[in-house]
């Protein structure tokens, strides 16, 4: 299906959180390791910790890079305003080779809700752009799944597009990809194309995990430009999928990738998901959309057909 689309391999990515306190005095780095708790993900904080390649500091003044990720926030205003104008701001912060993933941003996100703990604070991660929810004491689940917080997904106008909108991820770039866009939707089809990103990132996610994990180390890779994202790969960003794909994947849509600009800080473009139908020189980033085309809408409707369906609850 298609040819092959390439992919630069980062060779450090980082994974950012920030907690917010209003406490007046911080505890001493000391005190993380046994405030982290026991555990396989405790221990791999308190080796990332020990080798430096966790770091755990208070911001003293943030920085104008650290305010526009403030601002990138998405939270009602009460919460934002809690994180952005709390008296103090710890940055935790993991930096380390993509095949370390996801595991240290998990060990990561163990610490920071430590910290918070700690200090009665509040966690912001700067890469998913979401305010965690409190944890006492300090929890991160084992099991690991992208819907989990880790890649939040936002709907958003898409400028000179008319009535239509953009769908964008926030947070795959911690794991040494591109984030997912699917530009020109229509407003109909908001739920279909954001079942469709978060299937595609599943999907771009496991075979990158499964790539580093054979011992690959090359700075670029190859992957299907052309694809079938099925029901199952979106259950599977969320955690409650089979683990892998399955030959038997019924409803699916047919998909290609492209790329198309982006408003990330730590990427240099997204992976456009575009429908299979529409030409592959299709609309580059800022054009208009064009007319109506027939074979696109009844692809938009064969995909809303193969997505996870909500149904009610028999009475």
């Amino acid at each position: 299906m298609g040819g092959r689309f390439m992919l630069e391999v980062p060779a450090t990515v980082t994974t950012r959180f920030l907690v917010a306190t209003q406490a007046r005095t911080l505890p001493g780095p000391g005190r993380l390791p046994d405030a982290i708790g026991d555990g396989a993900l405790a221990r791999e904080a308190a080796a990332m910790l020990a080798s430096a390649r966790l770091v755990v500091e208070p911001v003293a003044r943030p920085s104008g890079e650290l305010k526009a990720r403030f601002h990138r926030l998405a939270a009602p205003p009460g919460r934002l305003g809690t994180v952005v104008g709390a008296r103090r701001h710890i940055a935790v912060t993991a930096a380390g080779p993509p095949a370390g993933q996801p595991r240290s941003a998990q060990a990561a996100r163990l610490a920071a809700r430590a910290v918070a703990a700690a200090v009665r604070g509040t966690v912001a991660d700067l890469d998913s752009r979401r305010i965690l929810p409190g944890s006492t004491p300090p929890a991160e689940p084992e099991a690991f799944a992208l819907g989990h917080v880790w890649v939040s997904v936002f709907v958003a106008l898409d400028p000179g597009a008319g009535a239509r909108v953009r769908i964008d991820t926030a947070g795959l770039h911690r794991f040494g990809l591109p984030e997912v866009a699917a530009r020109h939707v229509a407003f109909g089809d908001v739920l279909t194309a954001a079942h469709l990103v978060r299937g595609l990132a599943w999907q771009l996610v496991a075979e990158h995990t499964a790539w580093l994990r054979r011992g690959h180390r090359d700075r670029a890779r190859g992957t299907r430009g052309e694809r079938a994202v099925s029901a199952a790969d979106v259950l599977r960003f969320w955690g409650t999928g089979p683990p892998g794909r399955a030959c038997g994947d019924r409803g699916a849509a047919t998909v290609r990738l492209g790329w198309t600009g982006t408003d990330c800080p730590d990427c240099r473009a997204a992976i456009e998901l575009i429908p299979a139908t529409r030409p592959p020189a299709y609309a580059p980033p800022g054009a208009p959309t064009p007319p109506g085309d027939p074979a696109e809408d009844r692809w938009w409707r064969a995909a809303a057909e193969a997505m996870p369906q909500i149904t009610r609850p028999a009475l």
